[in-house]
Formats: C-alpha cells, sequence, structure tokens
C-alpha cells in the first residue's frame, strides 16, 4: 500500500490540471467568439474515435473553421478524459434512433469488445451527430458567455496573484 498514490495527492494534481486549463482559455489574445468555436470544435472532435490524436486534430479543426486553434488544443485535453462517458452517451442517444446488436446498459459494459463492435455502427455514429449538434451548442454558448463576460476579471485576479507572490520572494 506505501506505492499507492493518495487520493489528496491525485485531488491535488486534478485540481491544478483544471486551473492550468482555465488560465490557458483565458489567456487567448482573440474575440470571445473565436475562441469559443475554436475550443467548441476541439471538444468536439472527441465525440469521434481518434486514437488519442484528438487533442492535435481538435486544435487543426479549429485553426480551420476559422476559431483559435490555442483554443482546440485546450478543448481536445479537456475532454479527451472523458472519452468512456461520450462513448456511453453516444451509444444512448444513438440507441434512440437505431437499436444497438450490442447492449450498453451502464458505464461498466464499455470495453474493448463493445468498442471494437460499435464504433463504426450505425447507433455510434447516429449518437454521435446528435451530440455533437447538442454539446457543440452548449459548449460554444458557455464558453462565449464566460470568456467575454469573465475574461477581465480572471486576468486581473492573475495578475495580482502573480504580484503578491513576487513580493513575497
Amino acid at each position: 500500500m506505501r506505492n499507492a498514490i493518495p487520493i489528496r495527492t491525485t485531488l491535488k494534481k486534478i485540481r491544478r490540471w483544471v486551473r492550468f486549463q482555465t488560465i490557458s482559455l483565458f489567456r487567448v489574445r482573440d474575440g470571445s467568439e473565436r475562441v469559443a468555436r475554436g475550443f467548441a470544435i476541439g471538444a468536439l472532435i472527441n465525440f469521434f474515435p481518434t486514437f488519442g490524436f484528438g487533442i492535435v486534430v481538435g486544435g487543426f479543426a479549429a485553426g480551420l473553421a476559422g476559431g483559435n486553434a490555442l483554443a482546440g488544443f485546450v478543448g481536445g485535453t479537456v475532454f479527451v478524459v472523458l472519452w468512456p462517458a461520450i462513448f456511453f452517451l453516444n451509444m444512448k442517444t444513438g440507441g434512440l434512433v437505431y437499436h444497438s446488436p450490442v447492449r450498453v446498459d451502464k458505464m461498466e459494459d464499455v470495453d474493448e469488445r463493445t468498442i471494437d463492435a460499435l464504433v463504426m455502427g450505425k447507433t455510434f455514429l447516429a449518437g454521435a451527430t446528435i451530440n455533437v449538434i447538442v454539446a457543440g451548442a452548449v459548449i460554444y454558448g458557455i464558453v462565449y458567455f464566460a470568456h467575454s463576460r469573465f475574461r477581465g476579471r480572471v486576468l486581473a485576479w492573475l495578475h495580482s496573484k502573480r504580484r503578491a507572490a513576487s513580493k513575497v520572494r
């Protein structure tokens, strides 16, 4: 048990990662519309199987679509860790349109066999398409609102924390 990573350390790492991603998004010097478009496109790439390349593909796709590429990389990074949950959501949503040949009733049902059988199936693609449309609108709206409304405050807060830290040293 000594080699096990304590939960407190893991939670602290997750908190620092989330804070870093948030700071990266608010530091982007671009219009809120382009940042929101880039983040949403980067995040939505992860609704389809990219086999580990979702972060890179998201950034490039965001740039090609006229969004901010850095925001696309951040969006891809944030959502890549949610792939099992996104797969499950795609299957459940697609199941409303097409009947699945393999049952996926709970998160534990998502395994290698299920993914191999269903990744390119009609159920998965229908669910992914519906989820991309709905999630895209929601993610775009949230990021646009947060970036346009709170960017100045967040950057001022970060600047004050940096100044306070430099005075302590």
